[in-house]
């Protein structure tokens, strides 16, 4: 048996116009899991560790992060997740993506359905949602860090996002233990700072949010209490669109849920997937 924590399998596949980096770890039915765009597949060590003794734990750095590539050319991200499972010979997988990830896991359950066992979203988007808020609920300075990236600020951008996607926005920047908060930091800037090629992502059509009914797959949406309000709008509309979906809050913790609360996340998505075996 594979030892959790060792891979099994790791390499790259080329992709069109990219390269995936790959890890496999584990045995069982196959669980995918899908990173954010505040770092790359090392984000999940906490859940591929619990969960690899059981399941066929399937991570990749998506295209353009970690040691992910990609040309100056049109794809999805969703596309590259098929080709992933493709590849390995994956036939069917329970999906687990946080933030972007969640958006894209999405995307997957809806183009592949028959792929698909559960559906996991972890502070996960919607492509096509955008909830409705006004100014004096939603506060938090998007068009700050629009601006920081056009100007190429790394360092300032770096902070503001994890001011809002770590801390929590409104919350003081001693909230998280210093070594979390500097972590997901020095990714955030690492991948900036690297100024790497920059791909087209292309998004599902017709989008997410207009074929929410066509979920039929069980799904598990989980959000942190401190998240900011476009998210937790973003996940109780899932919620409210996907009957029988099942809605985990996690207290006292934001946006980087798996990373402040790993072993809950672990014991959610478990206990999730085990109600719902291939």
């Amino acid at each position: 048996m594979d030892q959790p924590g060792r891979p099994s399998a790791a390499g790259f596949l080329a992709v069109e116009g990219g390269n995936l980096y790959y890890e496999v770890e584990g045995a069982g039915e196959a669980l995918v899991l899908i990173h954010g765009g505040l770092g790359n597949l090392r984000m999940w060590d906490s859940q591929a560790r619990a969960l690899a003794g059981s399941y066929r734990v399937i991570r990749c750095d998506i295209r353009g992060f970690g040691r992910s590539t990609t040309e100056h050319v049109e794809f999805a991200y969703w596309a590259d997740v098929a080709a992933l499972l493709d590849h390995l010979g994956v036939d069917r997988a329970h999906i687990v993506g946080q933030s972007i990830g969640g958006g894209i896991a999405l995307d997957f359950a809806l183009a592949r359905p028959a792929c698909v066992a559960t559906l996991t979203s972890v502070a996960g988007g919607i492509g096509g949602y955008r909830p409705d808020l006004g100014p004096e609920e939603d506060n938090v300075p998007w068009g700050d860090l629009d601006r920081l990236w056009d100007k190429k600020k790394w360092v300032e951008l770096a902070e503001l996002e994890t001011r809002v996607w770590v801390d929590g926005w409104g919350q003081p920047t001693t909230r998280v233990g210093r070594t979390l908060r500097d972590r997901v930091k020095g990714d955030v800037l690492s991948t900036y700072q690297a100024e790497n090629e920059e791909g087209l992502p292309q998004p599902l059509e017709p989008r997410a949010a207009d074929r929410l009914g066509e979920l039929t797959v069980p799904v598990l949406v989980m959000i942190g209490t401190l998240d900011e309000v476009r998210s937790r709008a973003t996940a109780a509309h899932l919620v409210a669109s996907v009957p029988g979906s099942r809605f985990v809050e996690v207290a006292g913790v934001a946006h980087m849920i798996q990373l402040e609360a790993p072993e809950r996340v672990s014991e959610e998505v478990r206990e999730f997937i085990q109600d719902h075996p291939f």
